[in-house]
């Protein structure tokens, strides 16, 4: 009798309406832009708060933040194709926080981004952001209600400047993938996510692309990316072994090695040693098939780390 008395004397917590608490908005406006540096690792926090949609509740709730990747279809629609933020370059500190009873905003949930030297550098990326949950349950959060992080990161200090860069020669590029065209040069344009050269699907390697610097530089290494949108290593279309040539002439070539493919996040960083050169010749040796069909590589970047 007295458990039973204890027990009745306990006050239930009234459950909120449904999708009554969303993330907070900044303005009315659906994204947050951070600029970044790719030359350090620094870290980023972003405050976060919900939003009871309605009257002030009458418990304390506790809101659960997260990141939700199916909506960046709708941010595609809206502002153009953009890549995901990396797993590897944010971090939910404190993705669990406290709505007090009487109030309608809930404590700041603590967001990181870090790690900015493995992104590509004058790139931009996103990261969509929902309340996914209210204590424990997904009823009541108003999971339509996005929150966009948006981070740009800077031209690297650190990384030879290609906006002289010239195309020597190529060994073939594709003409069959519809605009914007995928040729050579896209191997050093300003986007090194999203627009790619691609070798023709009819030639078999070696395939390969000559830069003219157009003056003398001098590196220590060279980086490729491979488009995202290619999933490594899902549908194939990457090098898996790869030569690389420097000449102070377009005559005379120095070997500086063959090298595997070792592709990560993207991208793979082939140290060279220090080197002074006006051109650079990427040669493809081999590599896996696009779909196990055919024999072709998406090259979306190369830059060259001092």
């Amino acid at each position: 009798m007295l458990l039973f008395a204890a027990c009745g004397k306990e006050k239930m917590k009234e459950a909120l309406p449904d999708g009554s608490v969303a993330i907070q908005q900044v303005a009315g406006k659906d994204t947050i832009e951070v600029n970044v540096s790719v030359d350090k690792d620094i870290p980023v926090v972003i405050n976060l708060t919900a939003i009871l949609l309605g009257e002030k509740s009458v418990d304390d709730h506790w809101i659960t933040f997260g990141v939700d990747t199916t909506k960046i279809a709708d941010y595609s629609l809206k502002y153009g194709d953009t890549p995901l933020l990396p797993s590897s370059s944010y971090l939910f500190h404190k993705p669990i926080t406290l709505m007090p009873a009487g109030a309608t905003v809930s404590q700041p949930a603590e967001f990181n981004i870090g790690a900015q030297t493995k992104l590509e550098q004058s790139s931009t990326y996103v990261l969509p952001l929902v309340v996914k949950a209210v204590d424990g349950d997904i009823d009541a959060a108003a999971t339509d209600r996005v929150v966009y992080v948006v981070v740009k990161t800077s031209a690297s200090t650190l990384i030879v400047n290609r906006e002289e860069w010239t195309i020597k020669d190529f060994s073939s590029q594709a003409t069959n993938l519809g605009p914007p065209g995928h040729q050579a040069f896209k191997t050093f344009d300003d986007d090194n996510l999203t627009t790619f050269w691609a070798t023709s699907n009819v030639q078999q390697m070696p395939q390969w692309v000559t830069i003219n610097f157009n003056k003398v530089e001098s590196f220590k290494a060279l980086t490729y990316y491979i488009p995202p949108k290619m999933a490594y290593p899902t549908l194939g279309g990457y090098p898996t072994s790869i030569k690389i040539e420097t000449s102070m002439n377009g005559t005379n070539w120095v070997n500086k090695g063959v090298f595997a493919g070792k592709i990560a996040n993207n991208m793979q960083t082939i140290n060279l040693g220090s080197t002074t050169a006006k051109f650079l010749r990427f040669t493809c040796l081999s590599s896996v098939k696009f779909q196990n069909v055919v024999e072709t590589i998406w090259i979306s970047g190369i830059t060259l780390p001092k």
